[in-house]
């Protein structure tokens, strides 16, 4: 993200990702203390770039970090 992204990049939105395997744009808003667009433009990005995918569940959007899932689904496979 740093190397693909530099303008956008901080600690802030990479804890948001690695927070929990998904987001929205409202906690994107909550957490960076940034308007709509500006989170919108931020998700859409990582989204192009292949870092997460977006998952459309009725009228909002979910922002899946699909590595973080499968780290968490395996892991759990892993300890049964």
């Amino acid at each position: 993200m740093r190397n693909e992204l530099p303008k956008i990049y901080s600690q802030d939105l990479l804890n948001n990702l690695f927070r929990h395997p998904y987001t929205k744009i409202d906690f994107v808003i909550q957490e960076l203390q940034v308007h709509r667009n500006t989170a919108t433009k931020y998700l859409e990005e990582l989204v192009r770039i292949g870092l997460l995918t977006k998952i459309k569940i009725v009228k909002d959007n979910f922002y899946l970090n699909t590595a973080l899932y499968n780290l968490l689904k395996n892991a759990s496979r892993s300890s049964d």
